[in-house]
C-alpha cells in the first residue's frame, strides 16, 4: 500500500506541473484541453515508467483516475453553494474564467490589477475543470483532489518512515497522521473558496514529504516529484518565494541529521548541494523567470517592482490594531496565541491572548476562509507546545544515543518542524493564520519526530501523555475550522437563497455598495470584478441583470448583500 501510495501522489504532482507547463504553449484561440490533458498524460506516464518501471503504470493510472473522481464529483456536489470568499469574486473568478476561455497571461495584460499582477499557474490548472465540466464555479473543487493526493503521500510516508515504533494499528496511525495534516484549518476554511492559500499549504507539504522521503531513503522519483512541486508552488502565490527556498533548506539540514552519523558535516553537506541543492535552485530560478514569466519578470519590467502592488498597499486595513507596531516575530507569538474571534467589521479590532488550552464556545464558530485571529483554531498553541514538549522529553532520555538511526530520524524530522516555526515566525504578516499555514505542519512533525524514537523508560509517561494532549488539540481546531466554515456556507446559502425568489422579476440591478482601492496603471483598470463576476452567475440561473453603479439602496424595493461587496437590487416602479 504504501509504495501504491507513494507512486500515485508522484504521479499526481508530476502530471499537474507537466500541464500547467504544457499550457504556456497555448495561443490565445481556445483550445480544447483535452489536447493538454493528452499531452501531460502521456508525458507524466512516461516519465513515471522510466523511473519507477512498467509495473507502476497501474498504479499510476489508478491514482490519477482517483484524483480525476475525486475533484469531479466535489464539482458537481457542490454545485449549490457559492463562493464564501470576498476575492473570488474580486479577481481569482474572472481569471479563471478568461483563462479557460482563451486568455494567454504570456500574451497580453488583464484589466484587473490582481489578475495581471499575480501568479496565474493554480488559476490555469482550476480553468481546465472549468472548461470540462462547464460548472463556473467548479475550480474550486481542485483543492479536494490535492487533499487527496497529499493525504495519500503522507499515508504512504508514515507507514515507511515513521510507524516502524507502533506495533499495534499502524494503518490507523498513518490514516490519523494523514488525515490530520491535511485537516489544517486554513484548508478546512477555504474548501469552498478559490482562494491560494490551501493550495500552497499542500503544495508545500507535499514538497517537505518529498524531501524527507529522499532524505531517509535515495528516491529518484520522490526528487523529481518535488521538484515540480517547486514550480508549483512558485506559480500559485507570491509567498512561495519566501517558503519554498525554506522548504528546501529544512530538507537539507533534516538530510544532514538523518543520514550522517561521521562528523564530516561539511563534506556532507557539500554533497547534497552538489548532487541535489543546485537541481532544487535550478528548478526554483527556472519556475521564478520562464514557466513564472508572468508575472514576476513583467512586474519588474513594466512597474519596476516584483511584487505589485505593493505589500504596504495590500495590507494597509487589513491588520488588527494592536499588532502593526509589533515585529515579526512578536506578531507570531500574537497569532497563536490568540483568542480564536470575528473576521467582519472592523477588521482591525485588537488582536486578544489567551492561556493556551482555555477556550470560549464562541470559538467554535468564527474559524472562516480568512480568520485573522486565532486562525489555526482554539486549541492549537496547547497543540503546538505540548507537540515540542513530547519531543523534547523523549528526545533527553536518548541523549545518550545520539547516534542511534532512530535518534536521527527523530532529530531530522523536529529540525524540518523548527525551521518552519521559525519560516513562520519571521514572514511579514506572521499573525495571519492563512499566511503562515506552515505553522501546522511544523506542529504535526514534531509528533512524527517524538513517535520515531524509541520508547524510553524515563519520563516516557508524561510523554505520550502530552502527545495524547497535542492529538486532542488537533482534533478540536479541526473540529472548530469544520464547524466555522459549515456556519459560513449556511450564511452564504441563505443569503443567495432569494436568487431562486428574485428570478420571477424580470430584472434585478446589481450595485457595489463600497469604493473599490484606486490601484491603476498603463495596462489594468480594475481592482474588483464583482459585478461582472455575479451577472454572469446569476445570467447563469437564468436571471437577467443590469449592472448600476449606484450605492444608494433606499431606493429598492427588494435588496439583499450577496458576497464579495455586491448586493442585488429589485426597483419594481421600473418595471410597471
Amino acid at each position: 500500500m504504501s509504495k501504491f501510495a507513494n507512486i500515485g501522489a508522484s504521479t499526481v504532482f508530476l502530471f499537474l506541473a507537466t500541464l500547467f507547463i504544457v499550457s504556456r504553449f497555448a495561443t490565445e484561440t481556445f483550445h480544447t484541453p483535452l489536447i493538454f490533458f493528452g499531452f501531460a498524460l502521456l508525458i507524466t506516464l512516461g516519465i513515471v515508467t522510466t523511473m519507477a518501471g512498467r509495473k507502476s503504470l497501474r498504479q499510476s493510472l489508478i491514482a490519477l483516475a482517483l484524483f480525476a473522481a475525486i475533484t469531479l464529483i466535489w464539482a458537481f456536489a457542490t454545485v449549490p453553494f457559492y463562493d464564501p470568499g470576498f476575492d473570488g469574486y474580486a479577481y481569482h473568478l474572472s481569471a479563471i474564467w478568461d483563462i479557460g476561455e482563451g486568455w494567454n497571461p504570456f500574451l497580453s495584460p488583464h484589466n484587473n490589477i490582481w489578475v495581471d499582477s499575480y501568479p496565474n499557474g493554480y488559476w490555469v490548472l482550476q480553468s481546465y475543470i472549468v472548461s470540462l465540466t462547464g460548472l463556473l464555479m467548479s475550480g474550486q473543487a481542485l483543492i479536494v483532489g490535492l487533499m487527496t493526493a497529499v493525504a495519500l503521500l503522507s499515508y504512504g510516508f508514515f507507514l515507511e518512515s515513521c510507524a516502524d515504533n507502533i506495533p499495534r494499528f499502524p494503518r490507523i496511525a498513518a490514516l490519523i497522521f494523514s488525515g490530520i495534516l491535511v485537516a489544517n484549518p486554513v484548508v478546512i476554511g477555504q474548501l469552498l473558496t478559490h482562494y491560494v492559500d490551501a493550495p500552497l499549504y499542500l503544495f508545500g507539504v507535499a514538497l517537505a514529504l518529498f524531501l524527507l522521503s529522499d532524505a531517509f531513503r535515495e528516491n529518484g522519483l520522490a526528487r523529481l516529484s518535488a521538484l515540480c512541486c517547486i514550480i508549483l508552488m512558485v506559480n500559485t502565490k507570491t509567498a512561495a518565494l519566501y517558503y519554498a527556498p525554506l522548504i528546501v533548506f529544512a530538507g537539507f539540514v533534516a538530510d544532514l541529521a538523518i543520514q550522517g552519523a561521521d562528523k564530516n558535516l561539511l563534506k556532507r553537506g557539500l554533497l547534497w548541494i552538489r548532487n541535489k541543492g543546485l537541481l532544487f535552485a535550478f528548478t526554483f530560478i527556472l519556475g521564478v523567470t520562464i514557466i513564472g514569466f508572468k508575472p514576476y519578470v513583467t512586474n519588474i519590467l513594466d512597474h519596476g517592482q516584483l511584487l505589485y502592488p505593493s505589500v504596504s498597499k495590500i495590507m494597509k486595513g487589513n491588520e488588527p490594531a494592536n499588532v502593526i507596531p509589533l515585529s515579526a516575530p512578536m506578531k507570531f507569538v500574537y497569532g497563536i496565541f490568540a483568542q480564536t474571534d470575528h473576521s467582519e467589521w472592523p477588521i482591525d479590532a485588537p488582536v486578544e491572548l489567551k492561556i493556551p488550552g482555555t477556550f470560549q464556545l464562541s470559538e467554535f464558530k468564527y474559524l472562516r476562509f480568512d480568520t485573522r485571529r486565532g486562525g489555526f483554531g482554539p486549541f492549537f498553541s496547547l497543540a503546538l507546545l505540548a507537540a515540542i514538549a513530547a519531543f523534547t522529553i523523549r528526545r533527553l532520555a536518548h541523549r545518550k544515543h545520539s547516534r542511534a538511526i532512530s535518534t536521527r530520524a527523530g532529530d531530522g524530522l523536529a529540525l524540518f518542524g523548527a525551521l518552519m516555526i521559525l519560516a513562520s515566525m519571521f514572514f511579514p504578516e506572521s499573525w495571519w493564520a492563512r499566511y503562515v499555514p506552515f505553522t501546522w505542519l511544523s506542529a504535526i512533525l514534531f509528533i512524527a519526530a517524538f513517535i520515531k524514537l524509541n520508547h524510553a523508560k524515563k519520563w516516557d509517561f508524561a510523554a505520550r501523555v502530552l502527545a495524547f494532549v497535542a492529538l486532542l488539540s488537533f482534533l478540536g481546531c479541526i473540529l472548530a475550522s469544520g464547524l466555522g466554515a459549515v456556519r459560513e456556507s449556511r450564511l452564504l446559502y441563505a443569503r443567495t437563497e432569494m436568487i431562486e425568489k428574485i428570478s420571477l422579476f424580470p430584472e434585478v440591478k446589481l450595485l457595489m455598495f463600497y469604493d473599490p482601492p484606486a490601484y491603476r496603471d498603463f495596462q489594468s483598470t480594475s481592482t474588483q470584478d464583482g459585478l461582472a463576476v455575479w451577472s454572469r452567475l446569476l445570467a447563469d440561473r437564468g436571471l437577467k441583470t443590469e449592472i448600476s453603479h449606484e450605492r444608494n439602496q433606499f431606493d429598492c424595493d427588494m435588496a439583499g448583500y450577496l458576497d464579495g461587496g455586491i448586493y442585488w437590487c429589485v426597483v419594481i416602479d421600473e418595471m410597471q
